[in-house]
């Protein structure tokens, strides 16, 4: 089942109370909802942890527990997948967020892109990027959400069926 696979390969809770950022949330990390491996807790852990990592903005791991807190997501899959923007993947996802932006706006004469002229121009930039960054995170959370979804039903009916 899709639970023992998870359960090999996602943080900790010791590892998770670790963290020096999450200390804000206290006794609210020891909800037993945000801990459970139900198909749903899954999902929406997902849909949190894609979407936060779209979003560019400093500890994203912060908002990803917020999330997982406020919704009763699973909290370790939201954790984890905000690792998906890392120094990497940032540079092509911000672009490409920031191409989205220009393209709902329409802008004329966009800014050329890069991380030196993304600091110096951010307010300038900062409407198409965050706009991208929302349209972005939105669509890739319900595809993920949804695939998460239909590989676990697809997993747990070829368990039953082997049985």
């Amino acid at each position: 089942m899709p639970r023992k696979k998870l359960k090999k390969i996602l943080p900790t809770h010791e590892k998770i109370e670790k963290q020096k950022f999450l200390k804000i949330f206290g006794k609210l990390l020891q909800k037993r909802e945000i801990w459970s491996l139900s198909r749903r807790k899954v999902a929406l852990g997902v849909f949190i942890g894609i979407f936060v990592a779209c979003i560019p903005m400093p500890f994203q791991m912060v908002l990803a527990t917020f999330l997982a807190i406020v919704f009763n997501a699973n909290f370790p899959i939201s954790f984890a997948l905000i690792f998906v923007s890392n120094p990497l993947t940032m540079p092509p996802l911000f672009y490409f967020e920031y191409e989205i932006g220009n393209f709902i706006f329409q802008v004329k004469n966009p800014i050329t892109f890069d991380f030196k002229s993304m600091y110096d121009n951010l307010d300038q930039i900062a409407l198409s990027l965050y706009s991208g960054a929302l349209v972005l995170g939105i669509i890739a959370a319900f595809i993920c959400f949804y695939l998460t979804n239909f590989y676990w039903i697809k997993t747990v009916r070829k368990n039953r069926n082997q049985r």
